[in-house]
């Protein structure tokens, strides 16, 4: 379940992320360090994302897996 809890994280982090930088404006920038939220809110956003990509790759391996094994259990007994 460490799993999920992390990918949870991780969703979370990146709709935080989003959110932060849907705030941004061009103007903005001109504010003493807004530019180093920024680059910390998009590199928050791309961890994020590596992490969830990176756990749905995992469980679609895992799938295709415990499908492939069980069709070919299902071609040899359910044919008898």
């Amino acid at each position: 379940m460490d799993d999920i809890e992390t990918l949870i994280e991780a969703l979370h982090t990146l709709y935080a992320s989003l959110e932060k930088l849907r705030n941004f404006e061009g103007l903005e920038f001109l504010l003493p360090g807004r530019i180093e939220q920024y680059h910390s809110a998009l590199e928050d956003a791309y961890a994020a994302y590596g992490k969830i990509e990176t756990t749905i790759d995992e469980l679609d391996q895992e799938l295709e897996y415990h499908h492939t094994r069980l069709d070919k259990a299902v071609k040899q007994f359910g044919e008898e």
